[in-house]
């Protein structure tokens, strides 16, 4: 994608520019070049690198070689003439000559190695602050890729698609997608009267069947109440009818025949639950009219 793109652009001209300090840091303090593991990746780029490195310092030994070898000559001169002073057989402005002109050469030599050493700091100042600026855009287009990706939290099934079509927009707090988790246990919604909520409360044992099997042949799942809405809903069929939203979390996926065989259930299939509210005895039954009156 174009974010990707823009990531791995980004990325490049990073380890570019790591490659480049880190020349520029040997060559700044006179040591051996190091790279860092994220430019030994690019294997090219190394080469390159190293290649430059290496030729500067030939070119920096070549020029002062030759001035090296100019001021050993007139060392050689100088000393060579110095007895013949004392002799009278030289003049001491030959001398003086001599010594201005192994200065001058010393001075070259020195100034060849400054400016190599003050333009390979310059060059690596601003190859820190390039490293610098790349790294925050990385960050910046990492971040913008990461938040273009929609990772769910659990393994599951998409039920329903909100937005189908290419460069459809998802307004502020709605629904990209519907995913149903693909785990050992089902989240079950049930819809409860007001006037049983009462006697519903988290963590009731619940019994879960499933209308496409025959729950005499297939059973039903076992589960618990886990959430109950704080308030009545209003249904969007029948608007004069108001319900509870109740959550119940199943034991497991499937159910099974009698020989044992696994049937999964699916997204969208139509449940009723029984939740157990208490118990009671026969006698309970019998005493009920007594205890109305």
């Amino acid at each position: 994608t174009r974010f990707e793109s823009n990531v791995g652009e980004s990325q490049s001209l990073l380890i570019s520019a790591q490659a480049t300090a880190a020349r520029l840091r040997a060559e700044v303090n006179g040591t051996p070049l190091v790279f860092p593991d994220e430019v030994k990746k690019d294997p090219k780029l190394v080469q390159e690198e190293t290649a430059l490195y290496n030729s500067r310092r030939e070119n920096l030994e070549q020029s002062i070689s030759g001035l090296k070898l100019a001021l050993q000559l007139v060392q050689q001169e100088l000393t060579m003439t110095e007895p013949l002073v004392a002799k009278g057989a030289a003049s001491e402005v030959e001398v003086l000559r001599l010594k201005r002109e192994a200065n001058d050469l010393q001075n070259k030599i020195n100034d060849a190695r400054n400016q190599y050493y003050v333009k390979s700091r310059e060059e690596l100042s601003k190859a820190n602050t390039d490293t610098e600026q790349q790294m925050q855009i990385v960050r910046g287009r990492t971040d913008t890729l990461n938040r273009t990706t929609f990772k769910a939290p659990v393994r599951g099934v998409v039920k329903e698609i909100a937005v189908t079509t290419q460069g459809g927009v998802i307004p502020q707090n709605g629904k990209l997608m519907t995913i149903v988790p693909l785990d050992e246990q089902l989240l079950i919604e049930a819809r409860i009267s007001p006037r049983d909520i009462a006697f519903i409360h988290p963590g009731q044992e619940a019994l879960v069947k499933i209308t496409a099997y025959d729950y005499s042949i297939y059973g039903g799942l076992k589960g618990k109440v886990t959430v109950i809405s704080p308030d009545t809903i209003r249904d969007e069929v029948k608007q004069d009818q108001f319900y509870y939203r109740v959550y119940i979390r199943t034991d497991s996926d499937k159910l099974y025949n009698k020989e044992g065989k696994s049937f999964s259930i699916t997204p969208g299939m139509v449940a009723t639950v029984d939740i157990r509210t208490g118990e009671k005895t026969v006698l309970d039954y019998l005493l009920k009219p007594f205890n109305k009156a």
